[in-house]
């Protein structure tokens, strides 16, 4: 996730045993790991290639996939989170969107503080399948934004607190409606950021209630 390694690379189990000081058998079962999230393909012999980037298409339907699960768990852990955990929940918005210079390690730290906060309330709602589900969805989004980068971290720390304060009233709609307000302005930055244009189209084709939250 951190493109130590290009899409397309090639990775070799025995190779990258040597250079982590380890013996071939983790290597493989991390490999196959993260093949398993599709961040990978494995070759003929005993090689991997790193998967190709998303497209934009392909960001536009993950995130409306988002769409149709987070706001729902949103409202969920706003009808159920206890006061500590909206403590917690809070110091994890605060830590993105740390200020300045833009460099490619300040932009993974801020995509990690990302995945935390919307891990964080998807654990809150209750749903552990959905939520490991979302972190492997979000593992193919942080590579594509390694590589388009609009800088707008503060932007989502603030959209992050919107959703925390919902949560911190106990109110399950607000919660929703800033979740929902968060995914559609993150797809809109990415869209401007890469090829320009909107994402009303997709955000019309977004129901507003979804039952995937519960469980």
């Amino acid at each position: 996730m951190t493109h130590d390694f290009e899409p397309g690379a090639r990775l070799n189990i025995e190779e990258l045993a040597r250079n982590l000081g380890v013996s071939p058998t983790p290597v493989r079962e991390a490999l196959a790991r993260v093949e398993a999230d599709g961040l990978i393909v494995k070759q003929p012999g005993r090689s991997y290639t790193v998967a190709p980037l998303m497209g934009i298409e392909q960001v536009r339907e993950l995130i409306e996939l988002r769409l149709r699960v987070e706001p729902a768990l949103a409202a969920k852990a706003a009808a159920r989170a206890a006061p500590d955990e909206i403590k917690e929940l809070r110091r994890a918005a605060r830590a993105g969107g740390a200020g300045g210079e833009i460099t490619a390690a300040a932009n993974r730290l801020n995509m990690v503080y990302d995945a935390t906060f919307h891990a964080m309330v998807a654990d809150l709602a209750g749903n552990r399948m959905i939520s490991d589900m979302l972190t492997r969805l979000r593992s193919h989004l942080h590579t594509f934004r390694l590589n388009y980068h609009a800088g707008l971290h503060s932007v989502t720390k603030n959209e992050h607190l919107a959703v925390v304060d919902a949560v911190g009233r106990q109110d399950p709609d607000g919660a929703e409606e800033a979740m929902r307000a968060h995914l559609v302005s993150a797809l809109e930055r990415l869209e401007t950021f890469v090829v320009g244009g909107s994402a009303a189209d997709a955000a019309k084709r977004i129901p507003k209630q979804g039952g995937a939250g519960g469980g």
